[in-house]
């Protein structure tokens, strides 16, 4: 297939289909921010928009089924209240456990599969927010229970509530301050619309017509990963954009930038540890404060697979995704263990994270050889990608999850050799 007979086949109708929802949930955060920031209005009434326009725009995607992600917010809020009239401080775990359970019971004997799988990841990011109220609580980083009206409006915010990301309380409070350097954010805002797009279309396009499906079994797991991941950096980005549009900036510094992914970091990792933080950097933010340091005190490897075992959960029954994310729970811990030891070894920067400018180490980052070792490790966690995302491919099983037979049957098309790799990896750690 020519490129001319691509762009009128695949690229054309892929970006207007993609235009079509990307305009619509956009003009519903300028709605609100139009209506919100650019007159001074009761804060009350800013929370009633804020919500009204989610509402909006969760309709528009989600149709009726919006209604399952009002009910989990109330029934979150009802937990929060239970919980934060006791003496005790498990605002978080009672709020985490409840919306789990909800999550559950949804996916298990309510929702049909396909229309469950629609509605994910939205679901999570509900409970997220909801979890997230529960720990500032037993924190004391909020003196209390936020009311129902700042609380629903934090939930159901027109620049987060469908793709994202998660943004804690307190920038959602902070919206209505950020009414400077307009033209930085008109800018970034243009950046990430032309970056979703991109994304958007190497995901359904170019990966399939730049590895046709005569090629070797890997290149088309490599083919059928960078699918998955291109797909991904299109849904950050635009929940980069509409959180823009509807006027978060998490930046801190007021460069109104809202980072969810850094797709770079990604693609030519340093390690699979780098993958984890830049694939989703408020997911991270959010699992390191929530469940990996709580966990921390029961042991490292304790810490990871707890944390990775609780993102499985959030996602879903789902076995392909739940996989994927034990996998790697064991890969990372392996992979920063080995390193650190053999870091620790020959005095060298070949950690998992890239070393300080005042460490220890005799050989920089800098040395040949360093270079050479640290660039065989990318190699290697290029190789575990693409191993891990081949199961994510673009198949009719996507529209309502992977059965557990279909993530084996595609680790088996390729010898289950990247967990060979990473068990060998784990014995030879074990073993210095």
């Amino acid at each position: 297939m020519s490129l001319y007979q691509l762009y009128y086949s695949c690229i054309y109708p892929t970006i207007s289909d993609g235009l079509n929802h990307i305009f619509k949930a956009v003009a519903w955060c300028v709605v609100y921010r139009i209506t919100t920031q650019t007159v001074k209005i009761p804060q009350q009434f800013s929370h009633i928009v804020s919500i009204a326009c989610g509402s909006m725009v969760m309709y528009h995607f989600f149709g009726h089924h919006l209604f399952y992600m009002l009910a989990q917010g109330v029934i979150a809020y009802l937990s929060l209240v239970a919980s934060s009239s006791g003496s005790k401080k498990v605002n978080g775990w009672m709020c985490m456990l409840i919306c789990i359970s909800f999550l559950l019971i949804c996916e298990l004997f309510i929702v049909d599969a396909v229309h469950w799988h629609m509605i994910r990841a939205a679901q999570m990011l509900v409970a997220m927010r909801a979890i997230s109220i529960g720990f500032q609580l037993d924190e004391n980083v909020l003196p209390n229970l936020p009311k129902p009206l700042p609380y629903f409006g934090y939930l159901y915010n027109v620049g987060t509530v469908s793709f994202g990301p998660w943004i804690p309380y307190k920038d959602y409070l902070n919206i209505e301050t950020h009414n400077h350097c307009l033209g930085r954010c008109v800018v970034n805002i243009l950046k990430t619309f032309v970056l979703s797009l991109l994304f958007l279309t190497v995901s359904a396009c170019f990966t399939l017509w730049l590895i046709p499906s005569g090629s070797s079994k890997w290149f088309l797991a490599y083919r059928d990963a960078m699918s998955f991941r291109t797909s991904h950096y299109f849904v950050s980005y635009l929940s980069e954009l509409t959180s823009l549009a509807a006027g978060i900036d998490t930046s801190q510094t007021g460069r109104w930038s809202v980072t969810v992914t850094r797709p770079w970091h990604v693609e030519l990792p340093r390690s699979l540890v780098e993958v984890v933080i830049h694939w989703n950097v408020p997911m991270h933010t959010w699992l390191k404060t929530y469940v990996f340091r709580v966990a921390r005190p029961y042991g490292t490897f304790f810490a990871i697979l707890g944390t990775y075992g609780l993102s499985a959960l959030l996602h879903g029954l789902n076995f392909q995704l739940a996989a994927v994310l034990l996998s790697l729970g064991f890969y990372t811990y392996t992979e920063h263990a080995i390193r650190q030891k053999l870091a620790s070894v020959f005095s060298a920067c070949i950690q998992a994270r890239k070393c300080g400018s005042n460490c220890g180490h005799q050989w920089k980052e800098s040395h040949w050889a360093v270079r050479i070792c640290n660039f065989c490790f990318s190699l290697l966690a290029m190789f575990h990608l693409a191993y891990l995302g081949l199961m994510f491919d673009s198949s009719k099983l996507q529209e309502e999850g992977y059965s557990w037979l279909h993530a084996i049957k595609k680790w088996k098309w390729l010898n289950f050799s990247s967990h060979w790799i990473i068990v060998s990896t784990f014995a030879f750690n074990y073993l210095i």
